[in-house]
């Protein structure tokens, strides 16, 4: 057997908006990328909100895209989620610091400050975790102010055939949000082996007819490459 027809039996379904699709197969080990065909298909597109949001106390982000739809930080503080978000958040010049990497966590150690502080929460208008809402609960004023909007967008025929087909296909899920939308579309035959970044991301699709579903370990970049490369070698070995 080729390794042209590998690749043909094994299709990797990449759901992020463009931009962080290509990142993620770029980020990819050169060995998984030769097993698999990347089929392309973003199921959230990211709409700028045309504002200027006024930004009050420390900024708080909590994904990549909140960083990229906002203003150059210029030396303001900002407290981020992760650290790919806290990576970008400094490339923007935002004197910024990874607290955790969920949600949850930066709630945490924020609302244990002992000196009440403001915060502004530069998001999408679908946000999770609340963030707004339970600072200000622990007596930290906070508003959340959406710089940018998420649109749920359809299959590609692409990606419709790969789920039609008999071909093992992988999809790796980042947030609840694509898990939803990939949930309410799936209709194919294919055995999927669904990757969900975290216990949130996959509860919408628990539900689906899958061969496997994998949660990582850690909500990161670094895990979701581990379990990709885990299910790959287990696939073309077994």
């Amino acid at each position: 057997m080729t390794d042209n027809t590998k690749r043909l039996q094994l299709n990797l379904l990449l759901t992020r908006p463009l931009a962080g699709s290509e990142a993620f197969w770029q980020a990819l080990p050169g060995e998984v990328r030769s097993l698999v065909v990347p089929i392309f298909s973003p199921l959230i597109e990211i709409i700028p909100i045309e504002s200027t949001p006024d930004i009050e106390g420390c900024v708080i982000f909590s994904s990549v895209n909140g960083v990229e739809n906002s203003p150059l930080g210029n030396g303001r503080i900002a407290y981020c989620v992760g650290e790919m978000t806290t990576n970008a958040a400094v490339s923007a010049g935002w004197n910024a610091s990874q607290v955790g990497e969920t949600a949850n966590q930066l709630v945490t150690v924020l609302a244990a400050l002992p000196e009440k502080t403001v915060f502004t929460h530069l998001s999408g208008i679908h946000a999770r975790g609340n963030i707004a809402q339970l600072l200000s609960a622990a007596g930290h004023y906070t508003r959340r102010i959406a710089v940018y909007d998420q649109l749920q967008c359809r299959f590609t025929s692409e990606a419709t055939e790969a789920i039609a087909s008999n071909f093992p296909l992988l999809v790796p899920l980042f947030s609840p949000r694509t898990a939803l939308a990939f949930a309410e579309q799936d209709n194919g035959q294919a055995p999927r082996h669904l990757i969900a970044l975290s216990e949130d991301v996959a509860v919408p699709v628990r539900k689906l007819n899958w061969s496997s579903l994998t949660v990582c370990a850690a909500p990161t970049r670094g895990t979701m490459i581990d379990a990709v490369q885990k299910v790959v070698t287990s696939i073309t070995l077994g």
